[in-house]
């Protein structure tokens, strides 16, 4: 959010850690070590949800015409989070990137021997003709409740284009910085663009209630490699924000403002509008951790759902939620849906905006409040 403005610019910023990243020899394919299994999984639209197919539409299955979510989808948005909670490098090379975490530090040989960082390892490596294959694999994620047939899900508006890494008053000047979207908690449609707006398009979301259901199935991951992947699925169930006084643009004196809820993903398109907001969560899974027994007919997977699932998931996770660093910090700051969050309304400015003299100022310096 710009500074000495009232509205909330629909993404804010999550600083990484600047720790040095870690390296490992991959547990590769053939080695049959660590654990292996299968997660089952749900995916609740919280609010309208749009994965397009280029044209506006949900993108479907071209033989039953179903609306479904790619693999792809799934796994980059769980990936992402994962570069950001386990301190790893983006997958992709540029100038926004600060350069710790540039695809080419994913790789360190070390006495001829090359080690990857744990999202490389783990959700696999390409470098030009450098490849690692991953160790996860993505089902599509298959609709299994439908609040209405997909011909009659609601058409809405909504604007093309965002604002450039040159506008001070949107990007920051530090390259160690990723970006997330504000959730809009139980909004039932999404937020028009300003009138005026000519660069649109015409999008069908799913509506909230909508729910999808896929596996990620896993192989030869190591103990802390499980634990990120099965964090960044199920997140927290609640926490505790605290905005300051500068973060909720105040210069009054007020007193900073603490407000609880769960932890949420953000997903598909429109997402400054409103849209993506979706609760992801593990209905059963299996764990084999001797996996060289299943070629020799002897081992069965454990199953795990109901409470001894719920307690599964707390002891991997726990880690993860007592961290207090400056980047869960604010990735919860991020990731927080609640109806209390004093930070509304949510949308970009109007056009003019970006057009008259607010945006020349901002260009000559950096005028971001900080997330939290």
């Amino acid at each position: 959010m710009p500074q000495g403005e009232n509205f909330w610019n629909p993404y804010r910023w999550v600083t990484v850690s600047d720790q040095p990243i870690e390296h490992d020899v991959p547990n590769y394919h053939h080695t049959l070590n660590g654990v292996s299994g299968r997660i089952w999984c749900e995916l609740e639209a919280l609010t309208p949800l749009i994965i397009g197919d280029g044209h506006g539409e949900f993108v479907r299955y071209k033989g039953n015409q179903k609306p479904y979510i790619p693999s792809t989808s799934l796994k980059g948005v769980v990936r992402s989070l994962a570069e950001v909670v386990g301190n790893a490098t983006v997958p992709f090379p540029g100038p926004q990137v600060d350069d710790p975490h540039q695809l080419e530090k994913a790789r360190r040989d070390i006495s001829d021997v090359a080690r990857f960082d744990i999202v490389s390892r783990t959700f696999g490596y390409l470098n030009g003709g450098d490849v690692v294959a991953g160790l996860i694999h993505f089902s599509d994620g298959e609709i299994s409740t439908q609040v209405s047939p997909p011909n009659q899900w609601q058409q809405y508006q909504v604007a093309v284009g965002q604002p450039k890494p040159s506008h001070g008053a949107f990007y920051p000047t530090q390259r160690n910085k990723r970006k997330f979207y504000h959730h809009h908690p139980e909004i039932q449609e999404l937020v028009p663009p300003h009138s005026g707006i000519t660069q649109t398009n015409r999008v069908r979301p799913a509506p909230s209630g909508t729910c999808f259901q896929f596996t990620v199935d896993f192989t030869n991951l190591r103990k802390n490699e499980l634990n990120l992947l099965l964090y960044c699925m199920v997140l927290e169930e609640n926490v505790s924000v605290t905005l300051s006084p500068a973060a909720l643009g105040t210069d009054q004196g007020e007193p900073p403002f603490t407000f609880e809820g769960p932890l949420h993903h953000k997903i598909g398109g429109a997402k400054p509008h409103g849209a993506g907001s979706v609760q992801m969560c593990i209905t059963k899974m299996e764990l084999r951790t001797a996996a060289a027994a299943r070629y020799r007919g002897g081992s069965t997977p454990a199953a795990l759902e109901s409470g001894a699932l719920a307690t599964e998931l707390d002891k991997r996770t726990a880690s993860f939620r007592r961290r207090t660093d400056q980047t869960m910090q604010e990735l919860r700051a991020m990731l927080i849906y609640s109806t209390d969050d004093p930070r509304t309304p949510i949308h970009y400015p109007r056009y003019d905006w970006f057009e008259g003299e607010k945006e020349k100022e901002f260009h000559k310096q950096t005028r971001l409040k900080p997330t939290i």
